[in-house]
């Protein structure tokens, strides 16, 4: 038998034996010698396993690049490792500082100078990724708001948008070589305002140029139109010379007081190569503040004289019937700028507009031209430009022409030459032929003595050259594109009943570049050079 352990001592644990699959738990019998059995397998201890290290993680930027407005700052994510350093090196520390911000996991970049560089990020295993940052000048600011005022019986929707363009425009600070944009057209809220009465629209603007960042903001315009009585001018103010401009200077000035508002009708060409500006100046030397209403139709800059003149006379005509204008306050011994336009090399700007004091002093209006990167905020030299080619340029006391007119059926025809009456000149200059910025209004009578409804047409006839026109017939606009000269154009025809009569009125102007004078004949019988079918230059 096994002697049991001696008292005190410690037990000790047997390895743990797994026996052989053949043994079995037979007894031995008392006396007989033991048998050997089978031997115990022992398993050896497994040694433990170390899985391998992952790789490492690209470094992954949330950008490759960025524009940043120079004095601005940007961050850029990282994302990817999403821990550990990443080193900054290889950029143009002029151009901008960059820091890598461990806790946000952020690349903090800020411009210091223009220019373009590319920032290298790395990690502690050498794994990169690159950042190019180009630093650009806003191409200009733009302010938040401003304001017009503006005339209209009532002022459509076309010219409140315009207005309010205008009024944009004045609130952009571009940059040198930036441009600026707005259109008119995309100006969605512009509506109906009648007088006394406000509105505020939205104008898109944007300002853009070359290695420029572009500026864009909607800038909100309120517009209140205010309510003024319609007021003939008493004077024809004509700066058509030098024609050509070669040089720079004043172009023409001259005073407007309250009791006698004026027309002004402008019409220059920039000679190549130099690019220009001309500026429509008006300057208050007196001791009150005055208010200016300006009734405007502007064109140009263009390289095609006649479609320039017909779009600055089509325009003033449209303002003028509905007295759609503008109001600016002029403060004592100031000057302002109501026009202001770019002038290319080989190009044309013309202008027609009305000129009223509506109140305070009189003031002087000028039209100065300048080169297209000057300030315009140059003063108004009581020198004038001088050419050897003459043009009128000069004060002229008819600015209105009125027609009174009856034709009868089956008669020779009735014919009004628009443009034949050369103006004497108030001033030294030159007289103006062609009639051009002169309101030629026509009310004629058709009778019909006959025994049946009668037709009476009405052409448009140039006589020296091609023209175009513009017309209000009976409160309706008609226009015409360039005519040739000796050909008849069928522009509207009238129903008058049988033993009765109409009455027709026509109110048209001369216009820029085109050749002038034309005919309006008036017939029951189509001219010779001419036919009943309307002719396809009309619209």
């Amino acid at each position: 038998m096994l002697a049991d352990p001696s008292p005190g001592a410690t037990a000790t644990a047997a390895p743990f034996i797994t026996p052989s699959p053949a043994a079995t738990e037979s007894p031995t019998p008392s006396g007989s010698p033991t048998a050997p059995g089978p031997q115990p397998t022992i398993l050896p201890s497994m040694p433990a396993v170390t899985p391998p290290p992952p790789p490492p993680q690209p470094v992954s930027l949330a950008a490759s690049a960025i524009v940043l407005q120079y004095g601005r700052s940007a961050t850029v994510h990282v994302d990817s490792p999403p821990s550990g350093i990443l080193t900054l090196t290889g950029f143009d520390a002029g151009i901008v500082s960059a820091t890598f911000n461990a806790i946000d996991r952020t690349i903090d970049v800020a411009a210091l100078r223009t220019g373009t560089t590319t920032i290298t990020a790395t990690d502690q295993d050498g794994l990169s990724s690159s950042l190019t940052v180009t630093v650009e000048i806003l191409a200009g600011r733009i302010g938040d708001t401003a304001t017009a005022t503006i005339t209209g019986d009532p002022a459509s929707p076309d010219f409140v948008a315009e207005a309010a363009a205008n009024a944009a425009a004045a609130v952009v600070y571009p940059e040198a070589g930036a441009r600026l944009i707005i259109d008119a057209n995309s100006i969605t809220d512009a509506h109906t305002l009648a007088p006394d009465d406000l509105a505020t629209v939205h104008v898109p603007v944007s300002v853009e140029g070359a290695g420029m960042l572009r500026a864009s903001k909607d800038v909100a315009v309120t517009l209140s139109n205010v309510a003024q009585p319609r007021l003939p001018p008493q004077y024809l103010l004509v700066s058509d010379f030098p024609e050509t401009l070669v040089e720079n200077g004043t172009l023409f000035y001259a005073d407007v007081n309250q009791d006698a508002p004026a027309r002004l009708l402008y019409y220059h060409y920039a000679a190549k190569p130099d690019s220009r500006r001309v500026l429509v100046k008006v300057q208050n030397n007196g001791l009150d503040s005055s208010l200016i209403q300006l009734i405007a139709g502007l064109a140009g800059p263009d390289s095609n004289v006649l479609a320039a003149g017909h779009l600055a006379t089509s325009r003033y005509l449209i303002r003028e019937a509905a007295n759609e204008g503008q109001l600016f306050e002029l403060p004592p011994h100031a000057t302002i700028n109501v026009v202001d336009q770019a002038m290319p090399a080989d190009t044309l700007v013309t202008g027609v507009m009305q000129l009223r004091v509506v109140s305070g002093d009189g003031v002087r209006v000028a039209l100065v031209a300048q080169d297209a990167g000057d300030s315009p905020v140059q003063p108004i030299s009581d020198t004038l430009l001088q050419s050897a080619v003459r043009h009128a340029r000069g004060v002229y006391s008819v600015p209105d022409f009125f027609y009174d007119e009856t034709y009868r059926v089956g008669d020779d025809a009735t014919v009004l030459t628009i443009g034949k009456l050369p103006l004497p000149n108030l001033v030294q200059g030159e007289v103006l032929g062609g009639d051009y910025g002169v309101k030629q209004s026509a009310s004629i009578t058709l009778l019909n003595p006959s025994g049946s409804d009668a037709r009476v047409g009405m052409w448009f006839e140039p006589r020296g050259g091609r023209a175009t026109g513009t017309f209000f017939i009976d409160g309706s606009l008609v226009q015409i594109h360039a005519a040739p000269a000796d050909a008849a154009q069928l522009v509207e025809s009238f129903l008058v009943p049988v033993g009765g009569y109409r009455q027709v009125s026509v109110v048209t102007m001369p216009e820029g570049g085109s050749s002038y004078p034309v005919n309006l004949i008036f017939s029951s019988n189509a001219p010779p050079n001419g036919s009943w079918t309307q002719s396809s230059l009309i619209y």
